[in-house]
């Protein structure tokens, strides 16, 4: 379960632009935590910007889906494995 909270925050943009955040409150099993950490530790990020790549993807994937597509994990021509996220 999560809940968004109203409180933004602007952060300095290119161009003069400013971007609006929103805060999540995010409950996690303790699996899903653990692995959240291990995952942060491991590429030098932390858990929000762990989270945000994991958006990106998750997004990319539903889009491609649409054009009948999907993403996967290759080494060469050969797929390792297909992300399913529908």
């Amino acid at each position: 379960m999560s809940t968004v909270s109203q409180t933004k925050a602007a952060t300095p943009a290119s161009k003069g632009k400013s971007k609006e955040k929103k805060r999540l409150n995010l409950d996690l099993t303790p699996e899903a935590y653990e692995l959240l950490q291990k995952l942060a530790d491991e590429s030098g990020k932390n858990m929000a910007e762990v989270l945000r790549t994991g958006l990106l993807l998750y997004g990319i994937s539903q889009e491609e889906a649409k054009n009948g597509r999907s993403l996967a994990v290759a080494e060469g021509e050969k797929v390792i494995t297909r992300i399913v996220t529908t």
